[in-house]
């Protein structure tokens, strides 16, 4: 005898969830996006792979999603949607960033020095960093200044 799928008895897999990012219906993302972040780290690498994706709230929904599990792990892709070339997704890595706290200082010092050029990634790096001072999440130690 089968069993009727459900949550009990069946394992959600985070692609599918993704595929579901790209659908047309608002609540239908916005569903997928928090099934996302509730699955934290097994959905990791599918939402940096999202980050890349070409339609632009695709990734603004996997950068919200990111934001919501706050996972360190994702840096390094959230660091790369500051260039991203959508003001709103690059303010969802913002977010995400900003969630993710101080073990993200590293990641955007590092690329900020890799790119001094770069006036989005600069820009999107302040904030994260005006933000965190905001909230008193940085010591006065801190690199809470990047020009």
């Amino acid at each position: 005898m089968n069993l009727p799928a459900s949550p009990k008895n069946r394992t959600i897999n985070p692609s599918v969830l993704v595929k579901d990012l790209e659908s047309l219906d608002v609540k239908q993302r916005e569903k997928a996006r928090r099934t996302l972040a509730a699955l934290g780290n097994s959905a990791l690498p599918e939402l940096t792979k999202a980050l890349a994706n070409p339609t632009e709230w695709v990734r603004w929904e996997a950068a919200m999603s990111l934001a919501l599990t706050a996972n360190p792990e994702s840096v390094p892709n959230l660091v790369v949607a500051l260039e991203d070339s959508s003001p709103s997704v690059r303010l969802a890595a913002i977010e995400a960033l900003t969630a993710i706290g101080r073990p993200a200082i590293p990641e955007l010092v590092k690329a900020v020095k890799q790119k001094p050029n770069s006036s989005t990634l600069r820009q999107g790096a302040r904030r994260v960093l005006r933000t965190l001072k905001m909230r008193g999440k940085l010591a006065p130690k801190d690199p809470s200044n990047i020009s």
